[in-house]
């Protein structure tokens, strides 16, 4: 055996609780990323479209007063 598989033996392998912060952790570190990323990705496209609106609105303005 390795030795981490000696040292884990004695302090057991089936502790629910544990378990449980292990899973909750994963889905910490696997969350983090796709909130930042996804946060940013529609801060993008909302001032994206906001910028596409308002210069379409001024170019719409300009029209009108031909």
């Amino acid at each position: 055996m390795t030795l981490a598989a000696l040292l884990v033996l004695p302090h057991g392998m089936d502790d629910p609780a544990m378990d449980l912060v292990y899973f909750w952790a994963a889905v910490l570190i696997a969350l983090t990323p796709v909130l930042i990323f996804g946060g940013l990705g529609v801060w993008v496209v909302r001032k994206m479209l906001k910028e596409r609106r308002e210069a379409n609105a001024e170019r719409g303005m300009g029209n009108a007063e031909l």
